[in-house]
């Protein structure tokens, strides 16, 4: 019987055949990295769990791997207290103590970075602080989110315990998308068909000729809100692209990986690119995704059956708008919205926020005018970080806003006022719909 990715990725790693629902004791790591949110408290916690072992052995507290542990201030950069300012300055002294990279405030996401910089290859097991890392199964890497105490663990030891191999709910992507349609509308359109649990514990993967017709951006879209449906993670099997966006790049050894023809999926769905319309997801949660026809329909439902997760949205102004964060911030995402903004102004009423995914994305839009051009619509660009999307600074909404944004969630309270409204779109409809002032079709601009 054949084998699913994630199945093949763990059996090389502990160096037998294992399935689905197996108990893995120790599991070998292959890149672990820490944002300035989880990285000080591990660090902490590394030093006292496992420091009087280290003095006992006559060493200072080491991490297990220094080529393959990394540090990216991401989330609240540049530091907006002194307790941030003082986190960053920790992860910087460990990294010098201990020979592990720590990037610098405003190099960019976590889960842009690295894939950037070409740590992240096929066969890879990854973990992350941070339940977004599942964006970077787009390279064919086993990837997922751990907390502070897994992660400090790791860092010693270079393993995460008791793991469960994962079951793989397989999507086959077919067909290609119309103008005005993209990544984040096709997973926002499947969350929303198969619910907010729909892919519990198990590992999305994403397969078929529509996979095989995307750039790299689109892929890190779709693997960075797996998790959104619940999911372990997302993935994507090694193609041509993703070997031709590795050449030059990879840091480490390439190797192909998909899952056998012959392999056992916990379930299948099949969708047609080219049916999809832009999608938005109402507040608060991505599974209340729908196409932009049925806005008027969804507003109707929020208003009669009104709850925590789907409160009353009784108009489809926009207060603010915001294009960035690990799902949305990268150099194709600005292509689309400068796309849209240009010859076009902001709205009075709106605030946009525009944040590059990168430095590298960031300088790669001001050398070809793209910033320009959205900053001349009347938007504000910012530094390469979480901004906003993490809701500690660079756009916190007030209690009366009602937001549009490109990234992953919109839960209450997620990125200001618990009385905001947050919705969710692609980049192209952030765009229309801070030159409208209202939720607005990207098609009518692109």
């Amino acid at each position: 019987m054949g084998q699913t990715m994630v199945e093949k990725i763990v059996s090389r790693q502990v160096g037998r055949p294992v399935r689905s629902g197996e108990l893995i004791e120790r599991l070998p790591v292959g890149k672990l990295f820490f944002n300035d949110v989880i990285g000080p408290p591990a660090i902490l916690t590394l030093q006292r769990l496992f420091g009087e072992t280290f003095r006992r052995h006559g060493k200072p507290v080491r991490v297990f791997d220094p080529r393959r542990v990394f540090m990216l201030p991401d989330h609240s950069i540049p530091a907006y207290s002194v307790e941030v300012a003082e986190g960053v300055d920790l992860m910087e002294s460990f990294g010098r103590e201990c020979g592990f990279t720590v990037y610098r405030e405003g190099d960019g996401i976590e889960h842009v970075v690295l894939i950037e910089d070409g740590h992240i290859v096929p066969w890879d097991i990854v973990l992350g602080t941070d339940s977004h890392t599942c964006t970077n199964g787009a390279m064919g890497a086993l990837a997922f989110g751990v907390g502070t105490t897994d992660g400090a663990y790791a860092m010693a030891t270079g393993h995460i315990y008791d793991f469960v191999v994962p079951e793989t709910f397989q999507f086959e992507l077919t067909g290609g998308f119309q103008r005005g349609v993209y990544a984040k509308d096709l997973i926002l359109h499947i969350i929303g068909t198969v619910g907010a649990g729909g892919c519990s514990r198990r590992v999305a993967e994403f397969v078929g000729e529509g996979v095989r017709r995307m750039p790299m951006d689109a892929r890190t879209t779709i693997c960075n809100m797996a998790v959104e449906m619940s999911g372990r993670t997302g993935i994507m099997p090694t193609d041509e692209t993703l070997l031709g966006y590795l050449k030059d790049r990879a840091q480490w050894p390439v190797e192909p990986v998909a899952s056998d023809s012959d392999a056992t999926f916990a379930n299948r769905m099949t969708v047609d690119l080219s049916a999809l319309e832009p999608m938005v997801a109402f507040p608060h949660k991505p599974a209340n995704a729908v196409p932009f026809s049925r806005i008027p329909e969804m507003m109707a439902k929020s208003q009669a059956h009104s709850g925590p997760d789907l409160p009353p949205v009784t108009s489809d102004r926009i207060t603010d708008g915001f294009v960035g964060a690990c799902t949305n911030g990268r150099y194709d995402d600005l292509v689309e919205v400068a796309k849209v903004l240009k010859g076009n102004k902001v709205h009075k009423d709106v605030s946009l926020v525009v944040i590059p995914a990168s430095r590298r994305v960031y300088e790669r839009a001001m050398d070809e005018g793209i910033l320009q051009v959205i900053i001349k619509a009347g938007a504000n660009v910012e530094s390469s970080n979480c901004g906003p999307c993490f809701g500690s600074h660079m756009g916190v909404l007030s209690r009366n806003a009602q937001m549009i944004s490109s990234s992953n969630r919109n839960y209450q309270g997620r990125m200001g006022s618990r009385d905001a409204r947050i919705f969710l779109g692609s980049p192209a409809m952030v765009a229309a719909s801070a030159i409208e002032g209202r939720l607005a079709d990207p098609r009518k601009y692109v």
